[in-house]
């Protein structure tokens, strides 16, 4: 069997027939002409991210262009682009958007560990009613704050991965919660 290159997935049409496909590619023919006023770097950027979410985050390496689309454009809105109906029309989404920062202490000393029960108090509180969406931000200052960090640094990398699977762990101990993870800086 031949291997399957890095930056292809096998994309499925509805016809059934499928054939293995750069990410970019399949980025810029759903896009359309929209990608003519994109810089090349952000449709590479969303390609790699869509890309990094099927191959990494669900394991999978075939995929619908229904999928593929609903997920494009859930990237491209978090790149900051409005975008058009690519996906299913499946209508509002409900998005929960909540700043880390707001709901760590500002209190000296143990702030670290008081953090995660607080993160993880908050995550059972957004996913009672679960939305399609969550969506952390801060996350960057939130971190160097916690370390009293004035530059960014590989112990500041460490605890922002580790907060991210902290958050991704939350979201999978719970029983029901179907909805996307999204965590900006």
């Amino acid at each position: 069997m031949i291997r399957l290159h890095p930056d292809c997935l096998i994309i499925k049409m509805s016809s059934g027939e499928q054939f293995p496909c750069p990410a970019e590619i399949v980025t810029v023919e759903l896009i359309g002409d929209a990608a003519s006023w994109m810089s090349e770097e952000v449709v590479k950027n969303v390609a790699a991210a869509v890309l990094h979410f099927f191959k990494e985050e669900q394991g999978r390496d075939v995929v619908s262009v229904a999928e593929f689309s609903e997920v494009l454009e859930d990237v491209l809105q978090g790149f900051g682009y409005t975008v058009g109906n690519y996906g299913l029309g499946k209508g509002k989404r409900m998005v929960r958007n909540t700043n880390i920062n707001d709901i760590i202490p500002e209190a000296e000393g143990e702030l670290e560990l008081a953090m995660y029960q607080r993160l993880r108090t908050e995550m059972k509180r957004l996913l009672e009613n679960p939305p399609d969406e969550l969506r952390f931000s801060g996350l960057r200052g939130c971190v160097k704050r916690v370390l009293h960090a004035q530059r960014w640094s590989a112990k500041c990398q460490a605890l922002n991965d580790q907060i991210v699977a902290f958050l991704r762990e939350c979201l999978d101990a719970h029983a029901g919660a179907n909805c996307s993870l999204v965590v900006k800086g």
